[in-house]
């Protein structure tokens, strides 16, 4: 997650300088960098689930770093082929009984921390669930700061 400050603050999930979804008071909106796409409000969802991949590293960045290396190592080399950049699929569930589902670009190569990917799906629980919770997007920093505070209480080594 990211928080988006200015003028139309916001909650991203994904790379926000590619495919992302913000998540704002009035609803979820898919972007492409700094192109809004298809939109919906939050009186159509049910419910939110997202499937990113999950990594052990203490910090996905880590790997991100020194797995290319060791590819490259041990693996054979580099490719003259770029890859695309990995995503993951977000769904949202519609109260008419639809199922959008929109992919987004990941921060890390190597995945999320399970209980950081536990602490977002909690939240948009959380958001769908209750409707007086989603002013709190518009305060994106202060809720990121909060739901890192509740994430760091357990310590790594108990994951």
């Amino acid at each position: 997650m990211t928080a988006l400050e200015g003028e139309a603050p916001a909650l991203a999930i994904g790379d926000v300088a590619v495919r992302h979804i913000r998540l704002t008071s009035d609803g979820l909106t898919l972007w492409l960098g700094d192109r809004s796409g298809p939109a919906l409000p939050w009186d159509g969802v049910r419910a939110v689930t997202l499937e990113p991949p999950t990594t052990r590293w203490l910090h996905p960045a880590v790997a991100d770093s020194f797995g290319p290396l060791l590819e490259g190592i041990l693996g054979g080399g580099l490719s003259d082929q770029p890859e695309a950049a990995p995503t993951f699929p977000v769904r949202i569930a519609a109260n008419d009984g639809g199922v959008v589902e929109w992919n987004v670009t990941q921060h890390y190569l190597s995945g999320y921390r399970p209980r950081e990917v536990r602490a977002t799906q909690g939240l948009l629980e959380y958001l769908v669930a209750r409707a007086e919770a989603r002013v709190l997007l518009g305060r994106p920093a202060e809720l990121i700061d909060r739901i890192s505070a509740l994430v760091r209480v357990r310590p790594v080594i108990a994951e």
